[in-house]
């Protein structure tokens, strides 16, 4: 008897293609070429990308392989592959890969500094998001807690395409390092 694959998760965003941005928490430049995390549902959103779409690249400085590079987005890869299974393993457990274009490095990083000026509006859209698409979670890449807006610690997140607009209007030339990518 063959065996069924597993059911692919659906997403606030499956099928719309307006919605195909991602952050990526780095803590080492060893897969520059592929987002990879173990093949279980705490990497779920994993499953939700898809070719064409474009990854944020966030570095932080409070890893310690962050190096000198202040917290924020240094980086944009595009996805260039489906997800499969790969090779590696992680803590012993098979893991998925998705395949990416090499990094293109911003001209100038966008810093975790510059993303606090616009938290009103970063929570503005995450409270309308969690609204309009639960019960399903929204996979979000801010937090905010007192000390004001922070990343989640999550290796993937969803970038919606709001938040990105407000990146975009504040950094021109991450749009112009999104379109060499």
């Amino acid at each position: 008897m063959a065996a069924h694959p597993a059911p692919v998760p659906s997403f606030w965003w499956s099928g719309d293609r307006s919605e195909r941005y991602w952050v990526e928490q780095l803590r080492t430049d060893e897969y520059g070429d592929r987002l990879i995390a173990p093949d279980d549902p705490r990497y779920a959103t994993m499953h939700g990308v898809e070719v064409g779409d474009l990854v944020l690249r966030w570095y932080s400085e409070r890893h310690p392989d962050g190096g000198t590079r202040r917290s924020g987005i240094h980086a944009v890869s595009r996805v260039i592959g489906r997800l499969r299974p790969s090779t590696d393993l992680w803590e012993g457990s098979t893991c998925v890969e998705v395949p990416l274009t090499r990094r293109t490095m911003l001209d100038r990083p966008v810093l975790l500094t510059d993303l606090k000026r616009r938290e009103e509006e970063f929570r503005a859209s995450s409270e309308a998001l969690a609204e309009a698409v639960a019960p399903m979670p929204r996979h979000s890449p801010w937090q905010f807690p007192r000390t004001g807006l922070k990343p989640m610690t999550k290796y993937l997140t969803k970038l919606t395409r709001a938040d990105l607009e407000v990146i975009v209007a504040d950094h021109p030339h991450l749009a112009t390092a999104m379109t060499r990518a």
